[in-house]
């Protein structure tokens, strides 16, 4: 099962809110005092933390306008390729992506089944972590 950062982090901050507000004891039952909880964070993970809140902005910004930078061009330019047809991102249900194939003939969008999409969806996920992380700088 994965966690997003942005999960954890919910929970963290609810926890640390109902601490604050005296509704979890510092004290247990028999009136020991609890050891503090604590939660060691490396720097890969925040790292890997970072590099997926850029990924998830950049993925945005290509269902809303379409590959803007550089990095975006090169990674979606390449699918496209492998694809074989030029592709447009979009939403689904909120959060999630599809992907649609793009016409030949009168450029309107033409449904790509389900599989695919989501497999295409991965592959630009992954292409823009590699890029994103090949451009970090440690």
């Amino acid at each position: 099962m994965v966690i997003s950062t942005y999960q954890l982090n919910t929970v963290l901050r609810v926890y640390g809110n109902q601490l604050r507000q005296g509704r979890i004891s510092p004290h247990t039952a028999t009136g020991q005092t609890r050891s503090p909880d604590s939660v060691n964070i490396t720097a890969g993970s925040k790292r890997d933390a970072v590099v997926e809140k850029v990924v998830s902005g950049m993925m945005n910004r290509i269902a809303d306008s379409g590959p803007r930078n550089p990095d975006e061009i090169s990674a979606f330019s390449q699918l496209e390729q492998e694809f074989g047809q030029a592709l447009i991102l979009s939403r689904k249900n909120g959060n999630q992506f599809q992907f649609k194939a793009v016409s030949d003939i009168d450029n309107t969008a033409i449904d790509i089944p389900a599989e695919i999409s989501d497999s295409l969806v991965e592959r630009l996920n992954s292409s823009l972590t590699d890029i994103v992380s090949q451009n970090m700088v440690t």
